[in-house]
């Protein structure tokens, strides 16, 4: 199970003067914050060393990566990448949830991401393990899908979303609209339940660091597709000369992934009065079968409505997937 972390700043500089790292180091939330419109770190070419953070991910893709999570910052500009260009893969014995600081590395932005750049030379420390912290909650709204333009370009209006990139996010009650789009064409649209027809209740998901994905999306993701939640780290993807630059939700396993829950009939992610009607209207029904099992009310499929849906009913009663 995840758990929040709340970790001051002061023991933050606490614990990078204990790995013995100078006392002007930076917090990832010193290198992330930006005040620049396109969101380019106020650091960006320096060669800095980073107090660190929380590693809540790995990707061994062709420059192995770390998104490190800042848990002094939950609320914005606490996530960075930190990618190896050393060609030794010198995180392969780092472990995700133990916290790292790092010595010695260049900030650089690499398609709008800011990021550290691990070389020759740099260096980090292993401290404490942690638990895997939770998603942080937002809407589509706040990481905004990007507005198309002429030849299939596609532009963010803003770059307000740049406070959460590299953090680990949670989007609740959406359905997939579109497949196809982005500069693999691997990403998709997630539109909000609660406003359809809204494009500013969009944002763009992508599976390409999904281990179980399936080509280029997760088996669960089709037009049509709801989700009760999607967890997963947003990237921003910036290239001029094509015409792209937009953020986009990277899910990382089927975990990332909540389909639904039991006793819900209405599909709108809680369990309440209205999913206490649709189940009492098939009460004592019989001859269920699938593949609707009496609209589902017949909850334990054993083709009869009865006390024992009635009691997984009740365990359900009230619950959401917040």
């Amino acid at each position: 199970m995840k758990k929040t972390i709340t970790i001051s700043i002061a023991a933050m500089v606490l614990l990078g003067m204990a790995n013995g790292l100078p006392a002007d180091s930076l917090s990832i939330y010193d290198i992330q914050y930006t005040t620049n419109a396109d969101g380019t770190s106020l650091h960006v070419n320096e060669v800095v060393d980073c107090f660190g953070g929380i590693v809540i991910h790995k990707y061994a893709g062709y420059s192995p990566k770390l998104t490190l999570y800042d848990p002094a910052h939950p609320d914005g500009w606490g996530g960075l990448t930190v990618k190896d260009f050393t060609g030794t893969d010198a995180f392969s014995g780092v472990n995700v949830g133990e916290w790292l600081s790092f010595t010695n590395t260049i900030v650089e932005e690499s398609r709008g991401n800011t990021q550290l750049a691990y070389e020759s030379g740099s260096g980090f420390v292993v401290g404490d393990s942690y638990p895997t912290p939770d998603a942080i909650s937002v809407t589509c709204a706040d990481i905004a899908a990007p507005v198309e333009g002429p030849a299939d370009e596609w532009h963010v209006i803003d770059h307000s979303a740049e406070m959460y990139e590299a953090m680990y996010l949670r989007v609740e009650k959406i359905t997939v609209t579109r497949i196809g789009l982005g500069k693999a064409s691997d990403n998709y649209v997630l539109q909000s339940f609660e406003y359809p027809s809204d494009p500013n209740w969009s944002c763009w998901a992508a599976d390409y660091m999904n281990v179980d994905a399936i080509g280029d999306y997760h088996p669960y993701v089709e037009l049509g597709s709801r989700f009760c939640a999607v967890e997963g780290i947003l990237e921003q993807y910036t290239n001029p000369d094509k015409g792209w630059d937009y953020y986009q939700l990277l899910t990382t396993t089927t975990d990332d992934f909540t389909v639904g829950q039991t006793a819900d009939f209405d599909d709108d992610c809680d369990v309440d009065l209205l999913d206490f009607g649709l189940f009492a209207a098939h009460w004592l029904e019989g001859g269920c079968k699938d593949p609707n099992w009496c609209g589902g009310a017949d909850l334990n499929q054993n083709t009869y409505v009865d006390p024992p849906d009635l009691e997984k009913f009740s365990e359900n009663w009230l619950v959401n997937d917040k």
